[in-house]
């Protein structure tokens, strides 16, 4: 039986602070079910490269890139 695995980064821009800063929320699906969950990371919209679904901040990028890594782990987890 073939898996599908994705995980998608953007941002909400329907909600954003008085800062201007907005969450960036991370899309996981499985076997086209998914479930959106928070990566505890703003950014203002303007920061946000949505091809890329990285921000222009180094600091930022390296924390989702811990999730990215979620990617590695649910491939090799399909396959098991």
């Amino acid at each position: 039986m073939r898996s599908t695995f994705k995980i998608l980064f953007y941002i909400n821009r329907k909600k954003i602070k008085a800062d201007g800063k907005t969450a960036i929320l991370c899309r996981i699906t499985i076997d086209g079910k998914s479930t959106a969950i928070t990566t505890g990371e703003e950014c203002k919209s303007s920061e946000w490269n949505s091809r890329q679904g990285m921000t222009t901040d180094k600091k930022t990028n390296q924390r989702i890139g811990k999730f990215r890594e979620l990617r590695q782990f649910g491939i090799r987890w399909l396959w098991l």
